[in-house]
Parts: structure tokens; sequence; C-alpha cells
């Protein structure tokens, strides 16, 4: 693992590969914030003759991590506003998210919690019984979301501590995991860790492929590992400028994945996050971008095109093209592949 931007460097000078000067301190100087993290695996995927490389582009750290952008914010979510108990986020009504670590295999450029999680203390042992007392108390939420930070990179019995601790609840039907290490440390993914998980079902793993060069054989591999167990895995990507915010990318990346039973589920719209901006993709491309998925993938193969707001202001919203354009008395026209320049569609 390089887990900063010296350790970057003495990487690169063994495997001769040339970064020049003012490059080299930019990403020391961003490192200094937002610190840098590279699973040996992802690493390994970065093409160095590649300048736009998506892989590069989401480990490496840039320069305008460092601007400020009005509308941009450390916590544009207000999570810390839902903080219920240390560590347990109460912001849907039927569902908590219990940010179980600050530790990830990878420090994603555009994560959301950039600013927040990554820099602040650590869940352990002691905070557990207070998240469950008001999981207990608030007998309405039946879905536990275990996050952070990367639960997957947690120790073996630390993990199903917490697991076990939510499952005791007679309230809590799902349990959830969001993680990124099927992608960018997929031998963490192990047969002893999906054993464990098996005991507790329903467990359900969502991850983050943003790019079909993330659906690699070991990232294939390490999903049948769960798949075996019966969890089943579903994939949020983020809209990403330069990454994958084209349709060629997203068909190419959605039909890779349910290719390894991986079911495309939502496609994010950046958080506006500081350090951020500069991944930003307008969700006006972002629709179009979908409109055209759903012409050359299945169904199934279409994920929901999402803008996570402030829970007070509708929390998670559907984004898509208005298909019902004209109603008449006994029917509604909708619009197909289509030039007539009468056709409109709404957003």
């Amino acid at each position: 693992m390089i887990d900063n931007a010296d350790q970057l460097f003495a990487r690169l000078e063994e495997k001769n590969i040339r970064l020049d000067a003012g490059k080299k301190e930019t990403i020391a100087r961003v490192d200094e914030k937002y610190r840098l993290r590279i699973s040996d695996h992802y690493f390994a995927l970065i093409d160095w003759d590649d300048e736009d490389c998506p892989i590069y582009r989401q480990c490496i750290p840039d320069g305008k991590e460092l601007e400020k952008h009005k509308g941009y914010s450390e916590d544009p979510l207000n999570e810390g506003q839902y903080e219920k108990v240390p560590f347990l986020i109460h912001k849907y009504h039927s569902r908590a998210a219990f940010m179980c670590s600050n530790f990830c295999y990878m420090h994603c450029r555009h994560c959301t919690r950039k600013n927040t999680v990554m820099n602040n203390s650590i869940a352990d042992r002691d905070s557990l019984p207070p998240a469950l007392d008001y999981v207990r108390e608030h007998t309405e939420i039946n879905d536990i979301l275990i996050t952070g930070g990367d639960p997957l990179a947690l120790p073996y019995d630390l993990l199903e501590y917490y697991i076990a601790g939510f499952r005791s609840i007679p309230t809590v039907n799902t349990i959830r995991i969001g993680t990124r290490a099927i992608v960018t440390e997929p031998s963490s993914i192990t047969d002893e860790l999906c054993d464990m998980l098996e005991r507790y079902h329903p467990v359900w793993v969502f991850t983050q492929f943003n790019h079909p060069k993330e659906v690699t054989k070991e990232a294939a591999e390490a999903c049948d590992r769960l798949l075996k167990r019966g969890i089943p895995l579903g994939n949020q990507s983020v809209f990403l400028k330069g990454i994958n915010d084209d349709p060629d990318t997203l068909e190419k990346l959605y039909t890779d994945l349910i290719g390894i039973r991986v079911r495309p589920y939502y496609l994010y719209i950046c958080d506006r996050v500081d350090g951020t901006a500069h991944f930003y993709a307008d969700y006006h491309v972002a629709v179009d971008v979908v409109e055209k998925l759903r012409y050359r993938l299945p169904g199934y193969a279409v994920p929901k095109l999402i803008i996570d707001a402030d829970g007070d202001n509708g929390g998670k919203v559907t984004i898509e093209k208005n298909h019902m354009l004209r109603e008449t008395e006994k029917y509604l026209v909708l619009p197909g592949n289509t030039e007539d320049s009468t056709t409109k569609y709404y957003i």
C-alpha cells in the first residue's frame, strides 16, 4: 500500500516512472490536506502513458482539490446534522447508517467524506452500545447501512461485533455494507470474511465501480466469493467528469458488471464537496447519458440517476427524462428514437 506522497515517489522511482518537479510538488502539497492512499492492486491499473487515465485521476492528488468554489462545502449532505449518537446517522425514516471506520484501502479523490470521516476519530467497541440503544428505541428503523470509511477493511472480529450487534435487534430486517474494497483491494474479500457475513443474513453488499478498467479478474473473483454465500451485490457509481460521463464508457461498465452478476443500482451526481469541483458533471449531461443507456442496455442494467440532497429537501432524488409528453382521452404519446422537432422532453 502507498500511504503518502513520499511513498508514491519511491514506488515510481522503483518502476522508473518519471514525474516532473512541478507535478511532484503539487501532489505533495495536496497530500498535506487530503492524504494520499492507494492500494497496490489499484496502483497497478494506472496507465502512466495516458494523461487522462481514469484510474490515475481517481487516486492521484490534483492541485484542483485545493481550489475553493462557491456552493461547495465540507459536508454538503449535512450528515453531521443527522448524527443522533456518535457514529450513527439517522437521515431517512426507516434507515440508519453506522460510520464504523475512517479507513479505506484507497482515498478516492472524489470521496464525499474526504473532509469529514476520513479526518475524524474512528468508532470502537464502546461506540456500538449507544447506537444499538438508539435503534432499539426507534423501531421504524429496519435497515442498517454499515459504512465509513470501508467496513471490509476492519479486522474481522470487530466487523462481526458490529454486525452481530445490529442483527440482535428484532426490528432490524436488512444489513447493508458499503465498500469499495472489492474494487481497490479484492484480495481482502476472503473466504473467511464471506463465511462470516453469511451467518448474518439478510446481508447486502454495495460497492462502487466507476470505470470498466476497474472490472478486473480479481474483482470478479471477489464478487463470486460473496455471491456464493448468497450475498446480493449492487453497484453505486459516481458520475465523474472526464472519467465516465459518456454513454460508451458506462455502457461498457454496466455490461461488464451484469456479466459478473453485480447489478447497477445508483449512478450518483457527484456531491458538491470541497475539493471535488473538477469532477462535477452537470446533471443535464447525466440525464442524456442515461437516456441513451436505456436504448442500449437491458432494463436491469440501467441504474437510477440520483442527486443526494439534504434530507429536509428530499434526500436521494431520482432524476430522469419525462416520457409522458402528451395526454389524450384514450392514450399517452411516448417518444421513441425520434427526430420529430415538435416532440419535447421535460426534466
